[in-house]
């Protein structure tokens, strides 16, 4: 089993913000199988799929993203699951917009819902899908920019590349996580 999350903030408050484009990411994958998010037995969303003879399991954590870890420990203990299964999609600050990158281990560098999840999982090898969202308008506070609304001057920008991360998962899936980080992470979407 390989499980999928995708990091973002529950709410209508921050629908809409950067902080969400990994839960986007993994509801766009949700829709593209056809298949249905439904409340799971704690804090998170979650769809079953098989694709390419393996079972996947595609989860958005309804905690706040400073809690990510606690969904996704829970549902790893429960299917005995190691950090090797999982891929996390979050939105990252230190990337441009218009970039994503595929990487297979490394630090959270100071995502706070990654950071939950290297802390709660004592692993920082885990995969994971960065979604730049560094733009030329700047907020002076991080945590204010992160949690602003994407302007509608970038909201065309943001839907592309939310179907190219998207891509992405779907490519890393069907031929392997190499082959994605080769053609993904060299490509700008913007």
């Amino acid at each position: 089993m390989q499980l999928i999350v995708g990091l973002g903030n529950p709410g209508r408050r921050y629908s809409g913000t950067w902080h969400n484009l990994g839960a986007r990411t993994v509801g766009t994958v949700v829709e593209r199988w056809k298949e249905l998010l439904k409340p799971g037995k704690g804090e998170f969303l979650y769809a079953d799929a098989r694709r390419h003879g393996g079972k996947i399991v595609l989860l958005i954590p309804t905690s706040y993203m400073n809690r990510s870890g606690g969904p996704v420990v829970e549902w790893m203990n429960y299917y005995r699951l190691d950090p090797s299964d999982l891929l996390i999609i979050y939105d990252d600050h230190d990337l441009p917009l218009g970039r994503i990158r595929l990487r297979e281990t490394g630090s959270s560098g100071g995502h706070r819902g990654m950071d939950d999840i290297i802390r709660l999982t004592g692993s920082e090898d885990i995969l994971r899908l960065r979604i730049g969202i560094q733009t030329d308008r700047e907020r002076t506070e991080l945590s204010h920019q992160v949690l602003s609304k994407i302007p509608a001057a970038h909201t065309a920008h943001v839907d592309r590349i939310i179907d190219i991360a998207a891509d992405a998962v779907e490519m890393m899936i069907s031929e392997g996580v190499t082959v994605a980080m080769n053609h993904f992470n060299r490509m700008e979407i913007i």
